[in-house]
């Protein structure tokens, strides 16, 4: 008998971006080093041979909690990746729910009705994963071996395992962030002994204790944004907002207003390297040269409605931000902030590190770079 300890990957910018991460190669992001260290202690005292992976970022990188103490290679497979989006990758799940709420509808509740362009079908990846996981366990045959993957795929593989069938995939609900199940596989059949424990997880550490649309149809609703370009004579109640608190757009070149369903909820402002010098304050109106260069893009300013603050919805607003700048091929994003407490633990939080520091700003930027 062969045991796999079948493992979700840490949170990912997927997650907390809430765009739909398919073979998008989004990175660890959030509590996401924080689960992976709490699943490293949950495996310290189990015996693993072998560890196998997803080949991509979030997955390898989650899979090193159990190979890294082992002194042990990750075996990377594509076998093993999401399910494919297709015209979905890297898009919002607001924008998709209010663009195609049935489809988003199906994608959960019965996936082998699920039809976008380009997307992988129910029954592929069903049997991708089916075949990939007995492959390895005949390889491993009478050991215990760790498997990362992704929250569709397992969640797909579980179905085919169990006999589930497609339209009662909710028997099944998704799988928190660093997540186990046990697989075991014996005479040529896999079974589940148990699924989706995160009980490792301590404290604040669970991605799915932060968010509600895994819950309930509804509650997606409630908390996944839309975007689209501002419009000025619509958004003109959200840009009075803006400018009563003192704001400024900061001569943004494109701009995007949030909104759940038709409901505003804030704004956020990009800019290209023509800006930096007037953002950095120079003065000189020439942008300034060295390693703040042009493989970076900006945020320009982020804004929240005053009722819709700390509701999660400023690192949607990010995440619009390194869609943006992913789609023009810059590695680097960069903000400037004020010293203030707030901003700057949201920016630690979210990956920025401190580049250059003044009296009244500080330069942060990230690394967005995925391929």
């Amino acid at each position: 008998m062969t045991k796999i300890f079948l493992i979700r990957h840490a949170e990912a910018e997927g997650n907390i971006f809430r765009r739909a991460h398919g073979h998008v190669n989004g990175q660890i992001i959030g509590r996401g080093y924080k689960q992976i260290e709490q699943l490293e202690k949950r495996f310290l005292r189990e015996k693993i041979s072998a560890v196998y992976s997803s080949d991509l970022t979030r997955a390898v990188i989650t899979a090193n909690a159990v190979s890294r103490p082992r002194g042990m290679q990750v075996n990377t497979t594509e076998l093993l990746r999401e399910v494919r989006m297709g015209a979905w990758e890297d898009e919002a799940w607001g924008n998709l729910h209010y663009e195609n709420p049935n489809m988003v509808r199906v994608f959960s509740n019965d996936p082998a009705r699920w039809n976008v362009k380009g997307g992988e079908e129910y029954a592929l990846v069903r049997s991708r994963m089916t075949g990939c996981i007995k492959e390895i366990a005949r390889q491993n045959d009478g050991e215990s071996i760790a498997v990362v993957s992704h929250g569709f795929a397992i969640r797909s593989l579980l179905c085919e395992i169990i006999g589930i069938p497609s339209n009662e995939i909710a028997r099944i609900p998704y799988c928190d962030n660093t997540a186990v199940s046990l697989l075991k596989y014996e005479n040529g059949k896999l079974s589940v002994e148990f699924h989706s424990d995160n009980s490792h997880l301590k404290g604040d550490t669970s991605t799915f204790a932060h968010q509600a649309w895994w819950r309930s149809e509804r509650e997606s609703v409630e908390e996944n944004v839309r975007f689209a370009p501002l419009d000025e004579r619509r958004d003109n109640a959200l840009l009075e907002s803006l400018y009563r608190e003192g704001f400024s757009r900061n001569n943004a070149d494109k701009e995007y207003a949030a909104f759940l369903a038709d409901v505003p909820v804030g704004i956020v402002g990009l800019y290209t390297e023509r800006n930096i010098a007037h953002e950095r304050g120079t003065g000189s109106g020439e942008p300034e040269t060295g390693d703040i260069g042009d493989s970076a893009g900006w945020i320009a300013y982020m804004y929240i409605l005053p009722g819709y603050r700390r509701m999660n919805y400023g690192v949607q607003l990010l995440g619009q931000a390194v869609t943006e700048f992913r789609r023009q091929r810059k590695a680097k994003l960069r903000v400037n902030i004020p010293p203030a407490e707030a901003a700057v633990n949201f920016c630690d939080k979210f990956g920025f590190i401190k580049r250059e520091e003044a009296d009244s700003s500080l330069l942060m930027e990230k690394n967005i770079r995925n391929w």
